[in-house]
């Protein structure tokens, strides 16, 4: 059996990081090897990693990775872990307070079967949302259609723990350049896929996603609260200029393996130029590049002001 590599950054997740381990136990897959890395939690997380790392489980092995007191932070924890743990035919990411089917990583296996093991690949399952009492909300829908890397350069539809990539992605990973740059380990894997690679969608809902309770409740304020709310994150805030830093990042680091079209595409959106042609071009770009319609006309408003 080929060995799947788990990689899990924690960090003060004590009051639920046993429902993912006990997850990871009752794979059907037997052949898993699961590294943690704790960023110097202040609470009983460490105690949990010390417990499960000490049991014997058939096939499945807890290995606690060093942190030499240092604090990572989202994302270089994961990104670390890649880099030093060994060779394996499959790695997946995981998440310390989220939980996985007994099945996930023996289908991700076989999905990822359908490609010839040399070419850069990545498969992920879909999903439902949680509350963080684990009491069911609904379907993440992140399953699409069809798939292009324009399609998902400025939203994430495969987050990281529905995710398994094959060897050869992580081969096309120069960690060297990745680590310190704040970028997010599931995009980057995604971007790869989808632009050098191939991405192989699982439709089967194979995770639970938990959402804790400021994300829960904010869907039952006022409009107006709402409105605000949509303006601090998407407009005022800095995730989307972080985003078009990260698209920078990913063409200079992939430049010479894209094809034509995928190169037009991130000229146009990595053109930091803020002339009036430049905006009009991003502004009217006539495909969809969120999911949501809050989120579409928010990015529009930052390609018109020049924050993307």
């Amino acid at each position: 059996m080929e060995k799947v590599i788990v990689l899990l950054p924690t960090y003060n997740g004590e009051k639920y990081l046993r429902y993912q381990l006990d997850s990871i136990i009752n794979q059907t897959y037997k052949n898993i090897d699961v590294y943690i890395r704790d960023d110097n939690s202040t609470d009983n997380t460490v105690a949990f990693i010390d417990e499960y790392c000490s049991k014997s489980i058939d096939g499945i092995n807890f290995i606690k990775v060093d942190s030499n007191g240092k604090n990572l932070g989202y994302p270089d924890c994961f990104w670390e872990l890649l880099k030093n743990v060994p060779q394996a035919e499959y790695y997946c990411f995981c998440d310390q307070d989220d939980w996985w089917s007994s099945q996930k990583i023996e289908l991700s296996i076989n999905y990822l079967k359908k490609v010839d093991n040399t070419i850069p690949a990545m498969t992920y399952c879909s999903f439902d949302y949680y509350n963080q009492d684990m009491k069911y909300l609904r379907n993440g829908e992140n399953i699409l259609k069809n798939y292009s890397f324009e399609k998902g350069m400025y939203y994430t539809y495969a987050p990281g723990f529905t995710q398994m990539i094959n060897r050869a992605l992580v081969e096309k990973l120069d960690f060297d350049y990745i680590i310190g740059k704040n970028l997010a380990h599931d995009i980057w894997c995604q971007w790869i896929a989808t632009s050098v690679g191939k991405i192989v969608p699982n439709k089967s809902v194979l995770a639970k996603y938990r959402r804790h309770e400021a994300a829960v409740t904010s869907g039952n304020k006022s409009k107006l609260s709402s409105i605000k709310r949509w303006w601090n994150k998407e407009i005022s805030g800095d995730e989307m200029e972080k985003w078009h830093q990260s698209l920078c990042y990913f063409k200079k680091a992939y430049i010479n393996d894209f094809d034509n079209k995928d190169m037009k595409i991130l000229d146009l959106f990595t053109n930091d130029e803020k002339t009036l042609t430049n905006k009009i071009k991003k502004v009217f770009y006539p495909k969809k590049l969120r999911t949501t319609l809050g989120g579409e006309i928010a990015l529009r408003i930052l390609f018109l002001i020049g924050k993307c």
